[in-house]
């Protein structure tokens, strides 16, 4: 039985604030190439202000990548 990660049932959401990105923007980014943190924050944006969604994003990569 494959359970999904909880990250996976949540709805969207906001991630980082500064940059004003979603999760689904996001997890679209993934989709589309940017396969690594550097590739997201160099697309995204995410972590380039506060720095407080970095877990997060770096979790959701992960998830997203497994």
């Amino acid at each position: 039985m494959d359970q999904k990660s909880p990250l996976l049932q949540r709805p969207d959401y906001l991630v980082c604030t500064c940059m004003g990105v979603m999760y689904s923007d996001i997890v679209q980014a993934i989709k589309n190439g940017d396969d690594s943190y550097q590739k997201l924050q160099d697309t995204l944006l995410v972590g380039t202000g506060c720095n407080s969604c970095v877990s997060e994003v770096k979790e959701i990569l992960k998830e997203e990548t497994d």
